[in-house]
């Protein structure tokens, strides 16, 4: 197993146990979704496929990571942050339909930094444009879970 392998391993457990109720698994295991007990937020999700590609998501918005480009751990610090920042997403209308998403996530200096944009075509021009902001807590209070987000990151900067 390598270490990026146990590092999700243990992410994986840290979720069943905080989170019993709010975890899915697909693809073996491999995909992991936790999804919110507010259907209007957005579910944050963690994915290692076979190749080792690392994929961290708020709601639709991801990011990649590749094993022999990347730093995966990188992905899984954002995955660990999520678990216990604020994030938020604004919707995008015209008319009743929804053309754009924008999540964000709140930095330790209380900021909001841009995590991605999803967006379709629509082409209603003539429609006005409204907006909704969904803002979310973290799923657990940092410090409730701090030693073994701790000891997730010992896993994965240590040699295996």
């Amino acid at each position: 197993m390598t270490k990026h392998e146990l590092t999700f391993s243990r992410i994986k457990e840290l979720l069943k146990t905080h989170f019993p109720n709010l975890i899915s698994e697909f693809e073996n295991g491999t995909h992991l979704t936790l999804n919110s007990e507010n259907e209007e937020e957005s579910p944050i999700w963690i994915e290692l496929d076979e190749g080792g590609m690392l994929t961290v998501g708020i709601g639709v918005a991801h990011k990649h990571f590749y094993p022999n480009i990347d730093n995966l751990n990188e992905g899984f610090n954002e995955f660990l942050h999520f678990l216990t920042c604020k994030k938020k997403r604004t919707d995008f209308y015209k008319g009743k339909s929804q053309f754009k998403s924008i999540y964000y996530y709140e930095l330790k200096n209380g900021t909001y930094k841009n995590y991605g944009t999803v967006s379709n075509l629509n082409l209603s021009f003539w429609k006005k444009i409204t907006e909704n902001t969904i803002t979310q807590n973290g799923f657990i209070e940092h410090k409730k879970i701090e030693s073994e987000i701790e000891s997730i990151k010992s896993t994965m900067h240590n040699n295996v």
